[in-house]
């Protein structure tokens, strides 16, 4: 009776749909393709018997239902995953990527397809890395602006995955970053805020000055007022430290010029930095501190400050910065590294013509340990410049001249004014 039922429903439905071919080309077609789309009550239930009933619909009536491909190929999914023999594996592969091929034909929109296809093969294919990359960059370059932010996240996994192979090189890789993110910045969607942050990560290796530089300067003509391209270069060239270049003052002025924010004012701090101009430095980094609202970000830029007035010899200065600084981020040891550099700078200026020079060193070298102690990250280069110090501390012999030994207690004076203890370098 139910089959009946679903005849009679199909008769009717393929007498309205029959000069489109929706269903079938014939009647008797439409009638199979309704029976058969029922493959859907059964995916959960019964999974082979949901499969038999959608390859007659897939056969009979491929223009019925978008829902017909994306079924299909999740269908397909669950039988590679089951499948234990490699060529039965391979097998199904072949017929799901068929079925993105068969979805363009009938239904079109090539380029999203494509990309979701080329998506599926970097999970299912992982060896046909230059298959896989041929298939997204078509999407891509049908897409265009359009592109979907999971395909461009694919399509840097891809390009790395033949870097890797040696079928391309660290300069491909990085404009297919580019190419990327001019799409992301097209885009106002949170989806595509969220595959810059994952476009960004999978770039990161292999991006450095050596490859920021050149590529800021070919392109900076073109984008010298694109608010978009500027914010994600100056971010770049912060983050690798390329400050030390004609370009990082152009992107700088020129960003700083249309967006006066914090990142834009610490780049402009930092652009005077690299000239030696260290009360414009300082004057810039007071305005991002100033801008910003985020802690972790002031902390930084107050280091800078305190970096700042070290280069310019104010070590009184730069000790307040620091501390600031270290207020503000906890377990944070750079900001004692500038304390310890300033103590170390200030040895001669503290010369006493007694123990003064080497109470500088010492008091140095505190810092030094206090970096490393909350801070592992700091630990290396505090560890270096501890033995940088302590090549300069004196010898017992040294010391039994002024009446003290290893271990004393001492008051560092001028305007360093703080306790610490004798060491020798013997």
């Amino acid at each position: 009776m139910k089959k009946l039922t679903i005849a009679i429903i199909g008769i009717a439905i393929s007498s309205l749909t029959f000069a489109q071919g929706k269903y079938g080309k014939t009647p008797e077609d439409s009638i199979v393709c309704i029976e058969s789309l029922i493959y859907k009550d059964y995916l959960k239930s019964d999974p082979a018997l949901a499969m038999s009933l959608w390859k007659k619909a897939y056969a009979t009536c491929p223009e019925s239902q978008l829902t017909l491909y994306i079924n299909g190929v999740k269908m397909y999914q669950d039988l590679i995953k089951n499948a234990k023999d490699a060529k039965l594996q391979q097998a199904y592969k072949d017929t799901m990527y068929s079925i993105f091929d068969q979805r363009i034909a009938v239904f079109g929109d090539k380029a999203k397809v494509l990309g979701i296809k080329g998506q599926t093969m970097l999970v299912y294919s992982k060896t046909e890395t230059q298959k896989t990359f041929d298939v997204l960059y078509e999407s891509i370059s049908l897409g265009g602006t359009e592109t979907e932010p999971g395909t461009l996240v694919a399509m840097m996994f891809s390009v790395i995955n033949l870097e890797k192979d040696g079928k391309k090189t660290k300069p491909d890789v990085v404009e297919m970053y580019e190419k990327a993110l001019d799409v992301i910045s097209k885009n106002t969607d949170a989806s595509y805020a969220d595959a810059q942050q994952k476009v960004e990560a999978l770039a990161a290796p292999y991006l450095d000055c050596e490859i920021l530089v050149p590529m800021a300067e070919k392109n900076f003509e073109a984008n010298k007022e694109n608010l978009d391209w500027l914010r994600r270069t100056m971010k770049l060239l912060r983050y690798k430290k390329c400050y030390d270049t004609a370009i990082f003052a152009k992107v700088a002025e020129a960003y700083f010029a249309l967006e006066p924010s914090a990142e834009g004012a610490d780049g402009m701090g930092k652009l005077f930095l690299g000239k030696k101009d260290y009360t414009k430095a300082i004057e810039f980094f007071n305005k991002a501190a100033d801008m910003s609202d985020k802690d972790e970000d002031k902390a930084q830029y107050m280091l800078s400050i305190a970096e700042a007035y070290l280069y310019a010899k104010n070590y009184s200065s730069a000790r307040t910065y620091a501390l600031k600084a270290a207020a503000l981020k906890s377990n944070w040891g750079e900001p004692y590294i500038v304390i310890g550099d300033a103590y170390t700078y200030s040895s001669s200026s503290c010369d006493d013509g007694e123990l003064g020079k080497w109470g500088a060193y010492w008091a140095a070298a505190d810092k030094y340990q206090k970096a490393k102690a909350v801070d592992n990250a700091a630990a290396e280069e505090a560890n270096k410049k501890i033995a940088r110090v302590s090549a300069s501390f004196p010898t017992t012999k040294d010391l039994f001249f002024y009446g003290k030994q290893k271990g004393d207690a001492y008051t560092v004076a001028c305007w360093i004014n703080e306790s610490t203890s004798v060491r020798v370098s013997d």
